[in-house]
């Protein structure tokens, strides 16, 4: 650049990086003014941000013109380069916490039951209103996934900067501390570059009622249909999810015959609402055993436990669809497979298996479930007849052999599954150190 010459960054940064950076350029003769601007990209186009402008006054002079055409308001901050960006450092203390608490607010809301579209009008005009709820706010209801005005991601560096900034001063901001907090649960989950309204999922992920769909709720009918209302005991009311649909079942593998479901539900937290409608084999894997409040619609919620390795089957199809929650009391995540019998596969065997370190130990007419367990050192050569879901209980590493031709090693995991066409002269070695055991489940 040329002596003379004068740069503008309208970013926002530290207070303490814009002098820094002023002092390198003044080396070079070059000018500098921190001018951090407000006001989003609909604003910036029709010229009217506001531009918080501080520097040495004859470099703000030189710059005026440009300042004019981008802002409706300039606001020459005295003190020199570094308090334009202190300003903006305090006014994203107060945008970002509003955003918050927006998000807050609504997901309260929602989780009480109440219309958030009516709650939203409410606030609007009354004097818990800001502009950012006014704005944000109603992109949580509206959630426009494909519509980023400001992504998540600049909170999280923004409240940084005011974190950071308040610790060095020794001034406490306890409010934009949480604020931030809220803001990196947001990128965990993945939305960073989503708008910064999205903070909302993290209230939606503790709380288990989604705002957008709540808006929904006061045109939706009570029902035991998807998109129904549950009216629970006390009042407060849930929609009902198509099973794959809810936060905490998630999909592993597909076909015309099954759907796979892994089931992860944290300790202490409760599923959204939702429906089976498919027979399905239920195959819980936490050690020690799992404890759970089974809160079926239309009967009272009942304690329920299931051992690890426990098989059940429900006739979801068979008899009726079930509607339900379920609340993990352990201290330890859940884990189950959740495994659809949807359609009876072209071939099948009209006889239960009989194999070496195979036992059946349940059988329906749609399916048969066998239990492999191999010791260290152990091997069975087995034919599967059948098409069949592996699911892994316990593992360790094996040599799998098809004939004497193929062989390959693997180590599988507990929860893994896979499925399986009919398989003859299947060898299967367990050359681990520990015990080896998975489910087969013969489709009928």
């Amino acid at each position: 650049m040329r002596e003379g010459s004068c740069v503008v960054v309208s970013s926002t940064v530290s207070a303490a990086w814009s002098k820094s950076a002023e002092a390198k350029f003044s080396e070079r003769n070059i000018q500098f003014c921190d001018c951090p601007i407000s006001g989003g990209s609909v604003r910036a186009l029709n010229g009217e941000i506001t531009i918080m402008a501080s520097g040495e006054p004859k470099s703000l002079e030189y710059i005026d013109p440009i300042l004019q055409a981008m802002g409706k308001e300039i606001h020459v901050i005295q003190g020199g380069v570094g308090m334009g960006s202190t300003v903006k450092m305090v006014h994203q203390l107060l945008a970002g916490v509003h955003i918050v608490v927006a998000a807050e607010a609504l997901a309260l809301a929602a989780k009480a039951g109440l219309d958030v579209n009516q709650m939203y009008d409410i606030v609007t005009g009354a004097a818990g209103n800001s502009w950012m709820f006014g704005d944000r706010g109603q992109r949580m209801i509206d959630n426009p996934n494909d519509d980023v005005r400001s992504a998540l991601a600049i909170f999280v560096k923004d409240l940084d900067i005011v974190y950071s900034e308040a610790k060095r001063l020794q001034a406490p901001v306890p409010l934009a501390a949480c604020a931030l907090q809220q803001f990196i649960s947001g990128a965990s989950l993945g939305l960073s570059k989503q708008d910064d309204s999205s903070v909302v999922k993290v209230y939606e992920t503790l709380t288990g009622v989604s705002v957008s769909e709540s808006s929904k709720e006061s045109t939706a009918k009570e029902g035991d249909d998807i998109g129904d209302m549950w009216v629970l005991p006390d009042g407060r009311k849930e929609q009902i999810f198509e099973v794959a649909d809810e936060k905490e079942h998630h999909l592993m593998l597909s076909n015309e015959y099954t759907r796979v479901l892994k089931v992860t539900l944290p300790a202490k937290n409760t599923t959204w609402a939702h429906r089976h409608a498919e027979d399905s084999l239920y195959f819980f894997l936490v050690e020690g055993g799992l404890n759970v409040i089974n809160h079926v619609k239309g009967n009272d919620p009942v304690c329920d436990c299931m051992d690890f390795g426990e098989v059940r089957y429900g006739t979801h199809k068979t008899d009726k669809p079930l509607v339900h929650t379920i609340t993990n009391m352990n201290d330890e995540a859940m884990l189950c497979i959740d495994a659809e019998v949807i359609k009876k596969p072209p071939v099948t065997s009209p006889f239960p298996l009989v194999a070496d370190h195979h036992t059946l130990i349940k059988t329906r007419d749609r399916c048969r479930v066998y239990s492999l367990l191999l010791e260290p050192g152990q091997s069975t050569t087995v034919s599967y007849n059948f098409f069949y879901l592996s699911v892994m209980l316990k593992g360790s590493q094996i040599k799998v052999s098809l004939g004497d031709s193929i062989s390959w090693d693997k180590t599988p995991a507990i929860g893994d599954v896979e499925w399986c066409s009919p398989t003859l002269n299947l060898t299967i070695t367990n050359i681990g150190s520990s015990i080896f055991e998975q489910y087969i489940a013969e489709w009928r």
